[in-house]
C-alpha cells in the first residue's frame, strides 16, 4: 500500500459528466464506488473500459493509475498518470497524483517540479500543495525555501493540515539545531493533532537532543502507539531499546567509539564496501554521531558501491538534511546515485543543486558540470551540454581529461567534426592511457586523422 495515498485524488463522474458519454459515465461511476470500497481489481476493470472507450479524455487514466497505486503498484501508476498528462499537461488531478507516488519512490526532486506546476494550476489547494512542496524541498536540502512553504501551509482551514505543517517546521528546526523553537512548533501540531506518530517521533528526537531521556522513551512509545510502517516501528523501537539503559539520566551517557574515524577512512580509501558500512554502522550503533552529515554521505557512498542504491539515496538525502548549510559533495552523489538507478531527471537537478552549493561556497565543481553536460546530452540539450561541458574544462584546469573526451563525442554529433577532432586530441595529450583512449584514437582514424 502507498503511504501517501490519503493526498490522492480519483476523479468522479459527475464532474466529468460533461465531457463523457452517457455509457463511459457509467463506468466512471462504477469504478469509483469501487475504488472507494477499496475494490482495486474490480475497479480496475471498470476504469479499463473507461479508456478503451474514450481513450482521448485523460480521466479514465488518473482513476487507472489509482488502483494501481493503492495497491503498492507504483510503476504502474506512475505510467498511466504520465498518460493523463500526455492528454492533458496541466491536469491537476493528475500532476498531484503523479507527484504523490513519486515522492513515495524517493524520487523528491522530480515530485517538486509536478507539485510546484501543479500550484500554478490549482489556486484552492493551497496549504495542502504548500506541505508538500516543503516536504520535497526539505528532503533536497532546500530548507529556506521549504519553511516558506511550511508557513503558507500554515494558513489551511484543517487542524490536521496545520498540524502537519507545524511537524515540518519542528523536523527543519531540529535539523538547524533550533531545539526551543522545534520544542514549541511540535507540541502545536500534537495539541492539533494528538494521534500524528511522525509528530510524536519528532518529539522523541528533540527530547532526546535535550537530554531528557526518559522524556523521550515516552514520546517514541506514543510514537509506536500510531506508527504502521514496519520499518519504522523498528527503527523506533530500537531507539527506546537504546535509550532505555540511559533512563533516569539528565543527559546521553556517553557510549563507546566502536568505530574509529581512521579506520572507516582507511576502509573506504581501500575500497573495502562492506568493511566501511560495517564500521559505520557500529559508530552509529554506540549512539554517537547519529546524525553526523559527513558519516551520513560516506555511508551512502558505500551503499552505491555495493549497488544498495535506495539505501545509498536515503543516506545522501540525510546528510543533505543535516548539514546546516551546502553540501555539494552529497549532492554529487546523490546526483550519481540516481542516474545509476535511471532517474535521470531527478539526477540533472542533484547535479545543478551541486553547482550551486559549490558556488556558495565560493568554489567550482567541475566534475559536477561534466556529469550535467552528460545527462543534457543525453536528452537531446545539445547547447546546455556544451556549455556545461566547457565550464567543466575551464574549471578544472586540465585536471578533467574526460570532460574533452565527452564534448568531443557531443560535437560529432552535431557535425562540428574539425572541434571534435581537436578534443580528442587534447583527451590524448592529457590522458594517453586513458580510460577512453583506446575510444578516442578509433574515433580519430574513423574521422580520417593519420595518428
Amino acid at each position: 500500500m502507498l503511504s501517501a495515498c490519503a493526498c490522492l485524488a480519483p476523479v468522479s463522474a459527475q464532474n466529468a459528466a460533461l465531457k463523457y458519454k452517457p455509457e463511459t459515465m457509467a463506468f466512471l461511476t462504477q469504478g469509483t464506488e469501487l475504488l472507494r470500497q477499496n475494490k482495486l481489481k474490480a475497479a480496475r476493470e471498470k476504469f479499463e473500459k473507461v479508456v478503451a472507450l474514450e481513450p482521448g479524455i485523460p480521466d479514465g487514466y488518473n482513476n487507472l493509475g489509482l488502483t494501481y497505486a493503492y495497491d503498492g503498484q507504483l510503476d504502474k501508476a506512475v505510467a498511466n498518470y504520465r498518460r493523463a498528462l500526455d492528454i492533458e499537461p496541466l491536469y491537476a488531478t493528475a500532476l498531484n497524483n503523479l507527484a504523490v507516488v513519486l515522492y513515495a519512490q524517493g524520487k523528491a526532486e522530480e515530485a517538486l517540479y509536478y507539485w510546484r506546476l501543479c500550484l500554478k494550476v490549482t489556486p484552492g489547494s493551497l496549504p495542502e500543495l504548500n506541505y508538500h512542496i516543503a516536504n520535497a524541498l526539505r528532503d533536497t536540502g532546500n530548507k529556506v525555501e521549504a519553511r516558506k512553504h511550511y508557513q503558507e501551509a500554515l494558513k489551511g482551514n484543517t487542524a490536521a493540515g496545520r498540524a502537519a505543517a507545524l511537524s515540518g517546521l519542528a523536523a527543519l528546526d531540529l535539523s538547524e539545531g533550533k531545539l526551543d523553537d522545534a520544542f514549541k512548533h511540535i507540541s502545536q501540531s500534537i495539541k492539533l493533532n494528538g494521534d500524528s506518530s511522525f509528530a510524536y517521533y519528532h518529539l522523541g528526537l528533540i527530547q532526546e537532543k535535550r537530554g531528557h531521556v526518559d522524556k523521550a522513551i515516552a514520546a517514541f512509545k506514543n510514537s509506536l502507539k500510531y506508527e504502521e510502517s514496519e520499518a519504522y516501528i523498528k527503527e523506533t523501537k530500537e531507539r527506546i531499546a537504546r535509550l532505555s539503559g540511559q533512563s533516569g539520566t539528565t543527559t546521553n551517557a556517553v557510549q563507546p567509539n566502536l568505530a574509529q574515524p581512521n579506520a572507516i577512512a582507511d576502509a573506504i580509501k581501500k575500497k573495502s564496501w562492506a568493511e566501511a558500512v560495517a564500521l559505520i554502522e557500529a559508530k552509529k550503533a554506540s549512539g554517537q554521531n547519529t546524525e553526523d552529515p559527513v558519516l551520513e554521505n560516506n555511508l551512502g557512498l558505500c551503499l552505491a558501491n555495493l549497488n544498495q542504491l535506495n539505501k545509498a539515496v536515503e543516506c545522501y538525502r540525510k546528510a543533505i538534511m543535516l548539514k546546516k548549510e551546502a553540501f555539494p559533495e552529497a549532492q554529487f552523489n546523490l546526483g550519481m546515485a540516481l542516474r545509476k538507478g535511471g532517474d535521470t531527471l531527478a539526477s540533472e537537478a542533484a547535479f545543478r543543486k551541486a553547482i550551486d552549493d559549490s558556488a556558495q561556497l565560493k568554489k567550482t565543481n567541475p566534475l559536477a558540470q561534466n556529469m550535467l553536460a552528460i545527462t543534457l546530452r543525453e536528452r537531446g540539450d545539445y547547447p546546455g551540454a556544451d556549455r556545461a561541458f566547457r565550464r567543466a574544462i575551464m574549471q578544472s584546469g586540465g585536471d578533467l581529461p574526460v570532460a574533452h573526451y565527452n564534448l568531443a563525442v557531443l560535437l560529432e554529433r552535431v557535425d562540428r567534426t574539425r572541434e571534435a577532432v581537436q578534443e580528442y586530441k587534447t583527451y590524448l595529450k592529457l590522458a594517453p592511457k586513458g580510460k577512453n583512449a583506446q575510444l578516442a584514437r578509433g574515433r580519430l582514424r574513423k574521422l580520417g586523422v593519420a595518428l
